[in-house]
């Protein structure tokens, strides 16, 4: 990507947010060339080690309600308990049980916060977070978030691989989300990691992650070192990809007291997980019943979109 091109960008789209206080994030949102309105939302505090990206579903101000009422609970938060599962779920119930809230409305969610030198991510929906780190010449990347969306049941399940989720008619479709239905209880997921010198951390929403190969990814965060000039290329890369859908990042640098990655543990805390063994006897039950609950939760959620 050119210098010029940045520049254009950034000219028509006023994508970058500047904090004065910021020294190692910056956060950018763009409308793209074919939605007429931007239902994104992002907000970071690197005082306050809290960065949150919001997409907003239903179309119109909907969406745009939705993923605001989501920054908002964060920010709340943010200055008072520190519990953002918590603001996630108060977020939730507001969506519900507002008088202007239509079924149509709703909101994924991404969140790091940040703990000394550990930081914890919740997410709701297909927003997600990646983890960079230097490794030769390229840089690693690795998606820390599992999609809650139709296609990824498929292929937890098995049913379908990757290359037949990439073009699937419904890998657009999302199983969970704040708001947008009649479910009172709202589970958000969450996973910790602790900070290694170098890494950074992306957050986007799906604007990004849908157009954007992941090598395309791991070039720009390897090739600018800038936060501020990674995002807009990231921003500048789904916009030449076409721009169908709006998009959203946040680059954050890890803390200057992280320790080296030979001494730093990057295991996630994670719930227990089946044994092999039985996973592999009731497979094609869980199969059967995975697709089906699919099925049936996108069929619910698939007016969002």
């Amino acid at each position: 990507m050119s210098e010029a091109k940045v520049r254009e960008v950034s000219r028509h789209s006023g994508i970058v947010q500047h904090s004065k206080d910021a020294t190692r994030s910056a956060g950018a949102t763009h409308t793209g060339y074919k939605r007429e309105q931007n239902e994104d939302a992002y907000w970071a505090a690197e005082d306050k080690g809290i960065w949150v990206v919001a997409d907003g579903l239903g179309g119109h101000h909907a969406g745009e309600l939705a993923s605001k009422t989501v920054v908002e609970e964060i920010q709340k938060s943010a200055e008072t308990d520190k519990h953002y599962e918590r603001a996630l779920q108060k977020a939730h119930a507001l969506l519900l049980g507002d008088e202007q809230t239509t079924a149509n409305m709703g909101s994924t969610a991404v969140v790091v916060a940040e703990e000394g030198d550990y930081f914890h991510i919740y997410w709701v929906g297909d927003s997600r977070a990646y983890l960079w780190a230097p490794k030769g010449t390229t840089g690693k990347l690795t998606q820390l978030t599992s999609d809650h969306s139709y296609v990824q049941m498929l292929m937890d399940s098995g049913a379908i691989n990757s290359e037949e989720a990439a073009i699937h008619p419904n890998r657009h479709v999302i199983t969970r989300c704040i708001g947008g239905s009649t479910n009172p209880k709202l589970e958000v997921d969450r996973v910790s990691y602790r900070w290694a010198a170098g890494q950074r951390l992306l957050i986007c929403s799906d604007g990004l992650s849908s157009e954007v190969p992941a090598n395309s990814i791991n070039q720009i965060l390897t090739e600018n070192s800038d936060t501020h000039r990674a995002t807009e290329l990231l921003i500048a890369a789904a916009l030449d990809a076409g721009g169908k859908d709006n998009v959203t990042v946040q680059v954050i640098d890890a803390p200057s007291t992280a320790q080296p990655s030979s001494t730093a543990s990057l295991n996630p805390i994670s719930e227990p997980t089946l044994p092999s063994s039985t996973l592999r006897r009731y497979r094609p039950f869980i199969l059967l019943f995975t697709v089906a609950l699919a099925t049936a939760v996108a069929y619910g959620l698939s007016t969002l979109l």
